[in-house]
């Protein structure tokens, strides 16, 4: 896919997550159907968080050329997942050996500055891997070796396949 298709794809996506505050009241976003599971305001911290600290990250790293390599090939994991454009349709259980603390969700406000933020970041990063050669990658645990536009491209495909979560959390709490 071209980055400007994917920058488009990418805006659609965060649009669509800010959009969807308005439906929401403050003790909606909040509850959790199960000790277990998260709140709609825990998946947004987690998706604000895997952007800037984990993707958009690593787009930088391949951009500075730093902290990877020329060259190395994608897993099974990351050949599938560019050929199919997203990620299985299963939930992921973190291994409790990777589990950080619980994550802690802001306001809705918060998030609609937070993710008009990471949307911005997001596009003005869409203009610099425009320039890359995509040479240079860097490791990605599960699908291997990316560069800058596939790391750019699993933004978008990880927060997308978040979209079933938010389904299923809506559907739980009756909207519509």
């Amino acid at each position: 896919m071209e980055i400007s298709n994917l920058k488009t794809a990418f805006i659609s996506v965060m649009e669509s997550y800010i959009q969807a505050l308005d439906r929401y009241t403050d003790e909606q976003f909040l509850a959790k159907p199960a000790e277990n599971e998260w709140s709609l305001g825990q998946m947004y911290e987690h998706i604000l968080g895997a952007n800037a600290y984990f993707f958009m990250a690593n787009v930088k790293r391949c951009l500075e050329q730093r902290k990877g390599q020329v060259g190395g090939e994608r897993s099974d994991a990351g050949e599938n997942m560019f050929k199919y454009n997203s990620l299985p349709p299963v939930k992921i259980k973190v291994p409790e050996s990777l589990r950080g603390p619980e994550l802690v969700a802001h306001s809705r406000e918060d998030y609609r500055k937070l993710f008009a933020q990471s949307l911005q970041q997001g596009v003005l990063l869409a203009e610099q891997v425009l320039q890359d050669e995509g040479m240079y990658k860097t490791l990605h645990p599960i699908m291997g070796w990316l560069n800058a536009t596939e790391w750019y491209a699993a933004t978008e495909i990880h927060a997308r396949h978040h979209f079933r979560q938010q389904k299923e959390r809506e559907q739980w709490l009756g909207i519509a």
